[in-house]
């Protein structure tokens, strides 16, 4: 049985990849079965970036046709993921979509903020494992920035 669908989505270089990825590699340390394919187009930065995630159960495919959840970044991603959202998914806002004051995170830190909600939003893995991940992925990038570091793990809190 797959246990969730979640679905990321902003621009190129938001740090979707990056989330989709710890995200799995979460699930896979909890000892469940991840699977994540991004889908983006040809730039690297700037053009809307996917990242389709399963969490659990047997994964026959990679991608579905409609999120549990997803957790939309910016406006232009909205518009793009629109087919993939049914009556029954849970849709997290980031700080670039509400238009609500912007959180005293760096926006650099904005893509693990909302990996957060959706931990929070669906107890699919543990915080703790999040910050497992995070650390083993940016070890180089957190031993040379402590800011990055207490930035990332405040996002999580």
């Amino acid at each position: 049985r797959i246990l969730m669908k979640i679905l990321l989505a902003g621009e190129g270089g938001q740090g979707v990849q990056l989330a989709a990825e710890i995200l799995a590699k979460s699930a896979f340390l909890e000892g469940l079965s991840a699977s994540v394919i991004p889908n983006f187009g040809v730039e690297q930065r700037g053009g809307v970036s996917l990242a389709f995630v399963i969490v659990g159960g047997r994964i026959l495919y990679p991608k579905f046709a409609q999120a549990e959840v997803a957790a939309i970044l910016c406006d232009r991603a909205r518009e793009r993921v629109r087919p993939i959202l049914g009556p029954q998914t849970k849709v997290i806002y980031g700080p670039a979509v509400t238009g609500q004051p912007k959180s005293l995170l760096p926006p650099k830190v904005w893509n693990i903020l909302i990996l957060k909600k959706i931990v929070d939003l669906t107890k699919i893995v543990k915080k703790e494992t999040i910050w497992k991940a995070l650390e083993e992925r940016l070890k180089s990038q957190f031993a040379a920035d402590s800011n990055l570091r207490r930035a990332n793990l405040e996002a999580l809190k």
